[in-house]
């Protein structure tokens, strides 16, 4: 007996593409058989993983098989008696009836006409009128023409009655006939896990869990920000936030959120050292795609088909006359260009085309191998087989075994209407002799085994290990077809599906990574491409809230603070505005990735800004714009000068910068004020000297901007609340007398 289980959500985790559920239920039974329902059509099959966890001892999965179910109704439909609806459709027609009879009579009172007065003989006084008659007559006529009306009323609303009584219970029987037939939009994967436990069953269960992991497609997010600044304590709060987006088929309500930048489903294989020989070319080294059962597997099954035969023994057998034997058709000899059809009906090999491909199987070298691996596959062996050169003998032949041995059920055939091709080669089939040495023991869908070719990944769940009863396919794996698959669990309780359910699945998923080629929210990032050759993970502080509904929601995730460094940076050379920077450190031990990041300072809303990438424990810096409290202004001065002998003469350009800066803040501000000087270019003759600087400034190359320069300098100063400074600096040009600086020797 199977237990249903009633699991939530209590983990997601969400990759660039899809996300990873984890499912938790609550076990009251260490051993059996127990349900996990109501699960997405879009779950990823091959990616179940199914734990137990609590005290110790723990019980095992031992095995789980996934497929499909229903939800049960919760509408009940009585079926109505057969008489009970017999007798609602003859009172319709008995109804129906009345009214055509009614509708008659009405006619035949109608087509009563009242006589005309007769006309008189010639030269006679005219016949009295029969006017008591005539008015009798019409009156008649009238009253049953009433009467009639009003008793076809009466009966028409019985009819309309008697139509809604019938038609109420049709559908009441069309209802229950259809309690157990499955819809399009009520189909849910199920997970059937078996437990298995060594321990006594007297131990307690309460505090057992049972966990249920799975992949699902159609998720993604990426991240967004929220920096809040606070200039008197100099500090600022990072919360990190994500737009998620998924249409997995299941809403996350309250569950612990997790986000991953990893690609979930990756392949991955150690390479292989390929060999490199000197000499004579190698023959290539081709894997074998299968491998034949061990030597004696089929020893393995005497004992069950001693006994089996012994219990048929004891069947009654109908009389051979009643049996009808087909003819066997001898074999056509199987060549490396033959094509064996599988069907119903049995076996046909042709001639295979020439733009067909041709499958290898394994490699047979000569005819004594090839009844080796006959044997193997059918369990026959081929001494204790008989041969036949005609048809007709070999249908006399098998009549006389069937009257001297047990008749065996039939092996089974395939469904009507469904074939089978298969593509051999001519190493992988016997020869026509050993084939005809069979034919009459064997039936001919026995004597080729089904070759299927493996996908190109492991799907273990689709492998079913053949019964005993099965001669050609016992002791061996074979993958079944996933449709099938699904419907096992549907089959065993008799719910009827008359559509494909893979084409739904399929429609599931498409429907899921919908999501997927959704536009990003303005500066959204592709977060796989953006964390490069590194993954990260991010968690939710508490627990959150995620409708499947295909739309991008904002979800926070943590928030941390730090420490923040304001200052103001100006180039007053291009433009004296004073450009409020913050620079702080990245609090969380993740990267933060590029991504939209909205400002907030002494709680008002400044900007939104896009970040760059800053690395895990690494400084980042935030444009808050401009500070009007901070007027900065630039004034420069030129001198030309003429110096030296009359044969080696210079020119000296001298240039004076002054900067001055008033700050209007009620704190001090942290100034950082960018300059530069010409560089005269390699073998010019040109000298720049700086003269006098103060206060003193250092070189700045402009690296962090990724357009570095040369001649770059900048001044770091503090400006008291409600003060002004100024700023200095004095440089000279040096050339000859003889030349001059193109576009003018004034550089300022």
């Amino acid at each position: 007996m199977t237990t249903q289980l009633s699991s939530r959500i209590d983990k997601v985790k969400v990759h660039a593409a899809g996300a990873t559920i984890t499912r938790i239920a609550e076990l009251q039974a260490r051993s059996g058989f127990v349900e996990i329902t109501d699960l997405p059509l879009t779950l990823d099959d091959s990616s179940v993983r199914v734990q137990v966890k609590g005290d110790s001892p723990l019980p095992i999965a031992a095995d789980f098989r996934i497929g499909l179910a229903v939800p049960p109704r919760t509408e009940t439909y009585p079926t109505p008696a057969e008489a009970e609806l017999e007798a609602a459709i003859d009172q319709v027609h008995r109804l129906e009836d009345l009214i055509a009879l009614i509708n008659q009579e009405m006619l035949t009172l109608t087509d009563l006409q009242v006589p005309d007065r007769p006309d008189g003989e010639e030269g006679k006084a005219p016949p009295p009128s029969p006017l008591s008659a005539r008015l009798a007559l019409a009156d008649f006529t009238t009253e049953q023409l009433q009467a009639r009306l009003q008793e076809r009323r009466n009966i028409e609303e019985q009819l309309r009655l008697a139509r809604e009584h019938r038609a109420d219970l049709e559908q009441r029987k069309a209802l229950a006939s259809t309690a157990q037939t499955a819809r399009p939009h009520e189909l849910r994967k199920t997970l059937v896990i078996r437990l298995s436990d060594r321990e006594p069953a007297s131990l307690p269960s309460a505090s057992l869990r049972l966990l249920v992991e799975y992949f699902v497609p159609g998720a993604r997010w990426t991240p967004t920000y929220v920096c809040r600044l606070e200039s008197r304590t100099s500090t600022a709060t990072i919360s990190v936030r994500a737009f998620i987006c998924q249409r997995t088929g299941e809403d996350w309500s309250g569950v612990r959120l997790e986000l991953s930048t990893a690609d979930p489903i990756a392949w991955c294989a150690l390479p292989e050292l390929p060999a490199r020989r000197i000499g004579r070319v190698q023959p290539p080294v081709h894997k074998s795609g299968w491998r034949r059962p061990p030597i004696g597997a089929g020893g393995l099954f005497e004992d069950y088909d001693r006994q089996r035969q012994a219990a048929l023994a004891t069947v009654k057998q109908p009389p051979v006359s009643d049996l009808v034997l087909p003819d066997l058709v001898s074999p056509v000899p199987l060549t490396a260009d033959t094509v064996v059809f599988r069907t119903s009906d049995g076996v046909y090999p042709r001639q295979k085309d020439a733009r067909e491909e041709e499958w290898v199987f394994g490699s047979i070298e000569d005819e004594s191998d090839a009844k080796d691996w006959f044997s193997e596959a059918t369990g026959f062996e081929e001494g204790a087989l008989r041969s036949a050169d005609r048809p007709r003998d070999r249908a006399k032949s098998a009549k006389r075994e069937v009257q001297s041995a047990p008749m065996t059920p039939p092996p089974p055939v395939a469904a009507p209407g469904r074939g089978l091709l298969q593509r051999v080669s001519k190493a992988a089939v016997p020869t026509s002799q050993a084939l005809v040495s069979v034919a009459e023991a064997a039936p001919l869908h026995d004597a080729f085994p089904a070759l299927e070719v493996a996908p190109a990944l492991p799907t273990y769940f689709l492998m079913r290990l053949g019964s005993a009863d099965d001669r050609v396919r016992r002791g061996k794996l074979a993958i079944v077809r996933q449709e099938e698959f699904y419907l096992e669990i549907l089959q065993q309780r008799q719910i009827t599906v008359s559509f494909s359910v893979m084409e739904v699945i399929q429609e599931a998923v498409a429907h899921a990574q919908h999501c997927l080629n959704l536009p990003l929210p303005p500066g959204g990032i592709a977060v796989r491409q953006a964390a490069g050759s590194f993954d990260y993970a991010y968690s939710a502080d508490g627990r959150v809230d995620v409708a499947s509904d295909g739309s991008f929601h904002s979800v926070a995730l943590t928030s941390r603070s730090t420490q923040v460094d304001l200052r103001y940076v100006v180039v007053p050379r291009e433009d004296t505005s004073a450009f409020r920077i913050a620079q702080l450190r990245n609090p969380l031990a993740a990267p933060l990735l590029s991504g939209p990041a909205e400002v907030y300072v002494d709680g008002e809303y400044v900007l939104t800004t896009n970040i760059a990438p800053v690395p895990p424990l690494g400084q980042m810096e935030l444009g808050l714009g401009v500070e009007q409290a901070i007027k900065v202004a630039r004034n420069t001065f030129f001198q030309e000068v003429r110096s030296g002998k009359v044969l080696v003469a210079f020119n000296k350009f001298r240039h004076r910068i002054d900067i001055e800066i008033a700050n209007r803040l009620p704190r001090p501000a942290r100034m950082e004020v960018r300059e530069r000087i010409p560089v005269p270019q390699p073998n010019a003759k040109v000298e720049v000297q700086v003269d006098q600087v103060t206060p003193e400034w250092e070189k700045y190359e402009q690296v962090e901007r990724e357009t570095p320069i040369q001649g770059g300098y900048r001044w770091q100063v503090s400006v008291p609340p409600g003060e002004t400074i100024a700023l200095s600096a004095h440089y000279t040009i040096k050339t000859y007398a003889d030349n001059e600086i193109v576009g003018g020797n004034r550089r300022e």
